[in-house]
């Protein structure tokens, strides 16, 4: 049935309606005359709201939608109250963006409504915000009782925040009312019927109720200091086909609203296609703002500023702190920051080193110097070569800081620094005078590695859709780069690409494992689906091995004519609490040579073999050491309590991150607790330490008889053994 819908919006401390306000079903938008009214047709059972876009300068303080059961019931008209906000009004203002906060109200795999909570009030304290946005994905099953959780966090605080419908708000609903324990049971059989089944059933259904019943439209807009905002769901599933093309109608309707000179922000949960964002720049869009993919990335399209953020309550997929991006708007200009959250319980070391001496055993080091660098370190190890240190640098920001620098090994000099699209999440790979660095967005460049002077770019396909975040290598005057999508292989002199390999669809989600080379194969860990080799000249897949390795495993470590690598669980969320195995193939066959379930956690972060041992640092702050030959234990080592929350999932442990170095004869573990540990690599034992203040989650390299230890907030010390660099 259709009925018309009459009514006002109305300035509440003048009585005066308000011009040139939308006014909208979720699909047709209407605008108010001179005196604020307006007249909309509403389809009940099919239009679910009537809601409006709020205006610089104004809030709703009773809201900015009525549900269509009250519209139809309404006697006298649906007008819509706003009370004045100057502060609303201001052109220079503050966003912090949240995102994934999945809010469980059992356990306590993810997070809770008071952890939600804290952090909010902590983001209150430091960002100072005028709003705060929430990109979807709130809860992690989408129940009644996990959305009353969200909604009453985020009552806690006095800033207002403007949520938005991400997948898991509507799994509950999409999967037929069954509870996560009940699917996650039904998922453990590969292709079951039963979810298939529900699947059907439910197919073409909203699965966007409970949101809208505790939290309203799914989708909607609003304006802000001069900007207008556009709050757009992105996950097509969740929707059936008629509500998708009200929904696309009602964006493009939005938009097309907008005066030339008004900015847009454009909020969204899953990563936008190339295809979503050639449609906003038909409009004044510059900055689209994003989650889902618990990870950290800024980049460039065309205009547009592309943003994700990582989440909020546990560490990201792409081992990022958990955090938050804070977007400074100013007239004219936006600048992009990520401010991350401490470790609950860690308090912060003074950010000075230790002044005692690092001991070897048979001697000791000194610090040779200290060097601070723009955008800070964070997987990515330096790189040593001759006499100079490559670093790839941790920008999260916008404008970027993002490249890669290069020190001077003797006096940590910078010597240049070279900028790139977006962050180089990994290290780079120097042969002589070549520098091949990798952006996350899949841009390849060729550096000078005596200058920094450009030499060639090349782009991987899809770019800059792509999520990189392993380090590119260099062979026989060939880069190779890539990640679980796809790998290319680059003429050193040219940058012509040679060949390009598919692995999968996407590079879901963040690894870290980089690519080797050993002879005339590539070597690759590919997530969700094992170890592969690749020829080297064409591509093609020489040998596969299913091995059950996940996103955040470790690079697998070649020991003669082994390939050794970590493998176990590959369930993206609830990695079990069973040890995971360790796997040695032949690296020309990929024939198994043994596979043992020997590693007392869930999965390896880094791996290193020396003298017929293997030495494994992993998530839960552990080193350990086990033979070769027989897999038993020989030791284990654990750090302190994580600085930050790190871990993927996790927040309140202990972990390592990076992998552990051998260095005149001593074993370096590096922790997020901000220590650097020399152990003994016969028994494990301790032999010295030294507090840097900031979590080191990039293995250190070796220099001239020295050592290069780069810190998360940005420092990079170099050590060099006493009496020779004093």
């Amino acid at each position: 049935m259709t009925i018309q819908v009459r009514g006002r919006v109305i300035d509440d401390d003048s009585e005066h309606g308000l011009t040139g306000v939308s006014v909208t079903n979720g699909e047709q938008i209407v605008q108010t005359d001179g005196e604020g009214r307006y007249e909309l047709d509403v389809e009940t059972g099919t239009h679910r709201f009537v809601f409006i876009t709020v205006p610089d300068g104004f809030s709703a303080q009773d809201g900015y939608y009525r549900s269509t059961p009250d519209v139809s019931e309404a006697q006298d008209g649906v007008d819509f109250r706003l009370s004045p906000s100057p502060a609303r009004s201001r052109r220079s203002f503050t966003l912090a963006q949240i995102t994934d906060t999945h809010i469980v109200t059992e356990g306590d795999t993810h997070t809770s409504g008071p952890v939600l909570s804290e952090a909010l009030r902590q983001i209150e304290r430091e960002a100072k915000p005028d709003l705060i946005i929430a990109s979807g994905d709130l809860t992690d099953w989408g129940t009644i009782e996990q959305l009353t959780a969200f909604r009453d966090a985020v009552r806690t605080i006095s800033t207002p925040v403007f949520p938005l419908f991400g997948g898991h708000d509507g799994n509950q609903e999409r999967m037929g009312g069954i509870s996560i324990d009940e699917f996650l049971e039904l998922k453990a059989t590969p292709n079951n019927p039963k979810l298939a089944e529900i699947g059907r059933k439910f197919a073409g259904l909203p699965a966007t109720l409970h949101f809208e019943a505790f939290l309203g439209p799914t989708y909607y807009s609003l304006d802000w200091g001069g900007r207008h905002f556009a709050f757009f769901p992105n996950e097509d599933a969740y929707y059936p086909p008629a509500d998708l093309e009200r929904k696309a109608q009602w964006l493009r309707a939005d938009l097309a609203l907008q005066p030339p000179d008004r900015e847009i922000v454009v909020v969204v949960h899953t990563p936008p296609p190339g295809s979503f964002l050639r449609e906003l720049s038909r409009y004044n869009v510059r900055l689209v703002l994003h989650g889902h993919w618990h990870s950290s990335k800024v980049c460039s399209y065309g205009d547009m500023v592309v943003s994700a953020a990582p989440p909020v309550c546990f560490g990201g997929i792409d081992t990022s702190p958990r955090g938050y991006r804070v977007v400074q708007f100013s007239d004219g200009d936006a600048a992009l920051g990520l401010r991350v959250l401490q470790a609950a319980g860690a308090a912060p070391k003074s950010g000075e080193i230790s002044p005692r001496d690092i001991g070897f055993g048979s001697g000791s080091l000194r610090l040779r110097w200290e060097r601070k660098i723009p955008g800070g370190i964070h997987r990515a190890a330096p790189v040593s070569s001759g006499e100079r240190v490559f670093l790839s640098l941790r920008d999260e920001g916008w404008p970027v800081q993002a490249g890669v620098c290069c020190l001077d090994a003797a006096s940590g000099e910078m010597v240049w620094h070279a900028g790139t699209d977006a962050a180089v999440k990994n290290s780079v790979a120097v042969d002589g005078s070549a520098c091949a660095a990798v952006s996350i967005t899949g841009r390849v460049q060729l550096l000078d590695a005596g200058s920094g002077a450009t030499m060639w770019e090349a782009d991987l396909p899809e770019y800059p859709e792509r999520w990189i975040y392993s380090a590119p290598v260099i062979a026989d005057g060939t880069v190779y780069a890539g990640e679980k999508a796809g790998y290319a292989a680059f003429d050193l002199a040219s940058g012509r690409r040679i060949w390009h390999s598919v692995n999968e669809d996407g590079d879901n989600w963040a690894c870290y494992a980089s690519p080797q080379v050993s002879g005339d194969l590539l070597l690759l860990l590919v997530q969700r689906r094992g170890l592969v080799a690749l020829d080297r000249a064409t591509g093609d897949v020489v040998w596969e091995r299913q091995a059950g390795v996940e996103f955040p495993y470790a690079r697998p470590v070649l020991a003669g004519d082994l390939l050794v690598s970590g493998g176990g669980s590959t369930d993206l969320h609830h990695f079990s609490g069973e040890a995971s195995f360790l796997i040695a193939v032949e690296k020309h066959s990929g024939g198994v040579v043994w596979e043992r379930q020997i590693l007392p956690s869930r999965y390896p972060t880094g791996l290193l073999v020396r003298d017929d041992r293997i030495y494994a640092t992993t998530p839960e702050g552990e080193a350990l050491c086990f033979g070769m030959d027989d897999g038993a234990m020989h030791w284990r080592f654990r750090t302190g309590d994580d600085l930050l929350d790190m871990v993927p999932y996790r927040r309140g442990v202990r972990s390592i991150l990076a992998a552990p170095v051998m260095h005149e004869g001593s074993l370096i573990v590096c922790g997020c607790d901000g220590l650097l540990y020399v152990l003994d690599p016969a028994s494990g034992r301790c032999l010295d330490s030294a507090a840097f203040g900031s979590p080191i989650t990039a293995s250190p390299c070796t220099v001239d008889r020295g050592l290069v230890v780069g810190t998360f907030d940005g420092r990079v010390f170099c050590f060099g053994w006493d009496g020779k660099d004093s």
